[in-house]
């Protein structure tokens, strides 16, 4: 039986970490006023204090001090669109629900009480009976009503699970 060849090898690499660029950017385009312009360097700073007003004045430079990015909703004609369309789904009737049946959810709350009178009554009772003088006892029958207070009550209002 004769060795099967190795297969070639593979060779790994990283990916390329930028785009290939179709068309390159167009160079920008420079004014006879910057290439001749002499560096301003660092301003000399008055011997007065300074607020966030003045740095404000001196970052903003020529334009508005402060600018405002609030977002400004414009009409379009997608909002026309959907207008139109949610008209046509009112005259249809498609958010007319009607009359729901609810009968489902009174019986799991009517189930919930039950289910919280049968067995928090006796351990209630069971508790006041025993009193504080046995405290193992006592303490095990208030933590089952509250362990099982707290169960019943997320499965029935929060998770909406059959019990």
């Amino acid at each position: 039986m004769q060795d099967e060849p190795e297969p070639p090898r593979k060779i790994y690499g990283f990916k390329p970490r930028e785009f290939d660029r179709a068309n390159p950017p167009p160079a920008p385009a420079v004014t006879p006023s910057d290439a001749t312009a002499p560096d301003p360097g660092i301003p000399v700073a008055d011997s007065s204090k300074i607020n966030v007003h003045d740095l404000i004045r001196a970052g903003a430079g020529t334009g508005q001090q402060l600018g405002s990015n609030a977002v400004v909703n414009r009409e379009n004609e997608i909002h026309g669109i959907l207008r139109e369309n949610l008209q046509h789904d009112l005259a249809a009737g498609a958010y007319d629900l009607g009359v729901l049946d609810d009968s489902k959810r009174r019986r799991r709350i009517r189930n919930y009480w039950i289910a919280m009178v049968l067995l928090n009554g006796p351990l209630g009772a069971y508790a006041y009976w025993i009193g504080h003088q046995m405290a193992i006892p006592f303490v095990l029958a208030i933590s089952a009503m509250a362990f099982f207070s707290a169960r019943l009550t997320w499965e029935t209002f929060f998770l909406r699970t059959h019990y």
